[in-house]
């Protein structure tokens, strides 16, 4: 998506109607998780509202700021070794970014780093599902940055039971 495409998105007919119609989607999360996205050792300070056509939005944008591979394997062993998971199991889990990278999460700050199962409801599948959704709603301008960081923080399983049915609309 190139800026010429998010600037045209941002002056459409109706944007503030699809905006509002997002919010309302969106607006199980503001009540309980702000905190969670306000957190500045989560976030990466050179990603806002302002700077999203220059980061999130870029395509490649999460892989030129992660670190390398190998970086994230020690990080995410010591993390195993940290909960007393054997290694036996380290397959099951995934290395979670609390925010990702995706919506402005700190590639590689500890604080935004921890280890979430594959599966399940509340798994890293699911989650990077609903990260990617997000990021095209910021992209597209129908939601703020600062409304998709509060939607995957917390207990966005639980909010969001259901990704299939979602739209950047909200309908």
């Amino acid at each position: 998506m190139n800026r010429r495409h998010i600037l045209a998105c941002s002056q459409r007919p109706g944007r503030a109607l699809r905006a509002a119609a997002a919010l309302a989607l969106l607006a199980p999360a503001l009540g309980a998780a702000p905190s969670f996205a306000q957190r500045g050792d989560w976030l990466d300070p050179h990603v806002t509202q302002t700077t999203i056509v220059d980061t999130i939005c870029v395509p490649g944008y999460a892989d030129r700021v992660s670190p390398s591979f190998d970086v994230q394997m020690r990080q995410k062993q010591r993390l195993l070794k940290q909960r007393g998971i054997d290694d036996a199991f380290a397959s099951e889990y995934a290395l979670d970014h609390r925010i990702p990278v995706l919506l402005g999460g700190l590639a590689s700050a500890p604080a935004n780093l921890d280890l979430r199962p594959w599966e399940g409801r509340s798994g890293q599948r699911r989650k990077e599902r609903l990260a990617v959704f997000l990021k095209r709603c910021v992209c597209t301008g129908d939601i703020t940055l600062a409304v998709a960081q509060a939607a995957i923080a917390g207990d966005w399983s639980n909010r969001y039971p259901n990704l299939s049915s979602l739209t950047c609309a909200g309908s």
